[in-house]
């Protein structure tokens, strides 16, 4: 009987332990309340220059210039000994060039990826990756109820399930907020058809956006087999 009742009293205190995990929707107010106190990043304004190594290209530097309050943006990117710039004016309007003329060379355009239809793709890129977590918080993207205590890059974390209405690499994400700091500290890209194929950012350090936005200053670039793959390393404000 005493048996029975010790086994009874081990179910409820692993139902009360799960009844007490924060729900998904608590994890990202929390962490977005640690990154945007304020709830600014929907207007925010600034310019940012970001080294960003790949394999086979040490030497991207990238300037990003974004107003989210006008849906306005720019990117100067150097490609060999050339500047492209790639620009979103708040009319929407799209506006390329290489060293500040519109390039006319088919060859160049397709090498460089100047076609202005491809500026939309490199806003929504910005905007998503450098406005984790907030950028989360989006009729364009479902989180799931669904939370799982882990580790990731050796840190007690809750795992997010994250799915996007129009996929950014791809329609599935892993999103990882420490416990302790309600921070993000990473994510998987993944393709739930195909486990081997995928990718995962490690987030480091913190850089001050704004006055009082904080987001990750590093972001490593991994396979999911942990081959190295590049970086994003925000150096300073413009």
């Amino acid at each position: 009987m005493r048996y029975f009742v010790f086994l009874l009293t081990i179910v409820f205190l692993g139902c009360q332990t799960k009844e007490q995990l924060p729900t998904s929707s608590e994890i990202l107010a929390k962490s977005i309340g640690i990154h945007d106190p304020n709830g600014n990043w929907e207007k925010a304004s600034f310019s940012i220059y970001i080294q960003e190594p790949r394999v086979g290209n040490a030497k991207r530097f990238s300037e990003v210039k974004m107003n989210n309050r006008e849906n306005s943006f720019e990117l100067k990117r150097n490609r060999d000994e050339h500047i492209s710039t790639h620009i979103v004016q708040k009319d929407g309007k799209l506006l390329t060039y290489l060293n500040g003329q519109v390039e006319t060379d088919s060859l160049l355009v397709k090498k460089y990826r100047l076609q202005p239809e491809r500026n939309t793709g490199y806003q929504r890129f910005y905007n998503v990756l450098l406005g984790l977590p907030m950028s989360l918080n989006s009729d364009e993207v479902t989180v799931s109820k669904d939370v799982v205590e882990t580790t990731f890059n050796k840190e007690e974390s809750y795992k997010l399930n994250v799915i996007f209405n129009k996929p950014l690499f791809s329609k599935h994400w892993n999103v990882f907020i420490a416990k302790k700091s309600n921070k993000i500290i990473g994510l998987e890209m993944v393709f739930p058809d195909d486990p081997n194929k995928g990718e995962r950012l490690v987030f480091e350090g913190e850089f001050q956006i704004t006055n009082d936005i904080k987001i990750p200053r590093i972001r490593h670039w991994r396979e999911l087999d942990d081959t190295y793959a590049g970086s994003d390393i925000v150096l300073k404000s413009l």
